[in-house]
């Protein structure tokens, strides 16, 4: 590995320094988790959520939509990590660290450790 674009279309395990404005978008309070890296630049990590839900509580004529209509929708998005916010990057040498997800830090057990990154 050579620099940190090397990084990108691989699933790594990250551990942020906290959370702090980036729950809205799924990322857990404790850490470290699994996420796919699909750019690098020099603000910090862009990393693939397939499970980014929203819920429409407006119509298209600005209504407000009764809470028992409203639907969720599923979007496929990336999300910036900052460098700032960022304490380790975890790159498996031997394998993607997809293949080897499910085995780590219980990511078997209900999810958990992949927090809608990983499908």
């Amino acid at each position: 590995m050579e620099g940190a674009q090397d990084l990108v279309d691989k699933t790594v395990l990250v551990k942020l320094e906290d959370n702090e404005g980036l729950q809205f978008a799924g990322v857990p309070e404790e850490g470290p988790f699994f996420c796919k890296i699909t750019a690098v630049d020099q603000i910090g990590v862009w990393v693939e959520n397939k499970k980014f839900v929203t819920v429409e509580i407006r119509d298209s004529k600005g209504r407000f939509i009764p809470e028992e209509k409203q639907e969720s929708v599923n979007h496929i998005v990336n999300l910036l990590l900052p460098w700032r916010k960022i304490q380790t990057v975890v790159l498996f040498a031997e394998r993607d660290a997809a293949e080897i997800a499910p085995g780590v830090l219980g990511a078997k057990a209900k999810g958990a450790g992949t927090i809608g990154f990983l499908s």
